[in-house]
């Protein structure tokens, strides 16, 4: 029951984010247009003379002032242009209309959560915080070109953060996998971060996770705590992004190879968007893992190498200087 609990909770966190952000906007939006105001009063006055003639039975007043506040509605959304939806209540999930729970079953939205919290391995929406774009560093690239007339660390970092701010922009028409390639401690995860941070802000649902702890996971579920295959692959097929850190570093087996690549083949036969995070070269992850799962990988992913010396080092050698 406390993964249910926990998932409704994740829900309930993100509802109260949506609103508080149609809060926002709807406050900004009656601030740069004050007559929005004025009509809101005008209807809160019908809305009171509408209940007396409703009381008094007065048909003919009710139907006039039932107009009239028609009106007044118009002309609000006339004023609010493109920004009209604000006026009227939004939902977090249209589909339960926030209740989690649809005649048929688990809505998605909650199914989402569900998938958040038996996934992933730590609480990323705080370091996802404070790796976003806006804080991205160009300055622990070098800017010496990697060969005679070749580009730079540097540059090739700054690529891949406009690259992936792209992404982010045109989410829904993506295409591509991503394999994220490189050594450790270049860049890969913060990108992750800056990648979950800006599409989080727009309301996909991710689950983000090591390939360790995924492994782990699935296992757990099927063996504790006895769930079906469905049970379990069915929240990972749901969210809008999957995110798998860390390939190669989870305990290879056969085992965990069948499991890996049955979430991997089943999203891509869902055609949902992937990124997946590895230090291990394309030719490494061929050499570490069976045919079937290497070539779903090196066949359906799109390589992204990460360039530069280990920015965790550098910040050392920084403090200590």
């Amino acid at each position: 029951m406390k993964t249910y609990n926990d998932a409704f909770a994740l829900l309930q966190e993100k509802q109260n984010a949506y609103q508080f952000k149609q809060r926002k906007k709807k406050e900004a939006l009656y601030g740069q247009i004050p007559e929005l105001s004025v009509l809101d009063n005008e209807i809160n006055r019908l809305g009171v003379a509408l209940t007396r003639a409703t009381i008094a039975r007065e048909l003919d007043k009710t139907a006039a002032i039932r107009l009239q506040m028609s009106e007044i509605e118009a002309r609000k959304k006339v004023l609010a242009g493109e920004k009209a939806a604000l006026l009227t209540h939004s939902y977090y999930c249209s589909l339960c209309q926030d209740a989690g729970i649809l005649p048929e079953g688990i809505c998605s939205c909650l199914n989402q959560c569900l998938a958040e919290i038996s996934f992933s391995s730590y609480d990323l929406k705080t370091r996802a915080q404070r790796e976003t774009f806006e804080t991205f560093n160009p300055d622990y690239y070098s800017d010496q070109p990697i060969a005679s007339g070749s580009a730079s660390h540097r540059s090739n970092a700054l690529n891949i953060k406009n690259n992936m701010l792209k992404y982010c922009q045109n989410f829904e028409n993506i295409e591509d996998q991503l394999l994220f390639t490189g050594p450790p401690g270049v860049g890969k995860t913060f990108m992750s971060n800056c990648i979950v941070n800006k599409l989080t802000e727009k309301g996909y649902g991710i689950v983000y996770v090591t390939a360790a702890h995924l492994v782990a996971s699935i296992q757990d579920q099927l063996f504790r705590e006895k769930k079906t295959s469905t049970e379990i692959y069915e929240p990972l097929l749901l969210c809008d992004l999957l995110i798998i850190d860390d390939l190669g570093a989870e305990f290879s087996s056969e085992y965990s190879q069948k499991q890996l690549y049955e979430v991997i083949d089943s999203r891509l036969n869902a055609e949902k968007k992937m990124i997946i995070s590895s230090n291990l070269t394309v030719l490494k992850i061929k050499a570490l893992y069976d045919e079937r799962l290497s070539s779903r990988i090196s066949g359906n992913f799109k390589t992204i190498p990460f360039l530069g010396e280990d920015i965790r080092i550098l910040k050392a050698r920084r403090g200590r200087s």
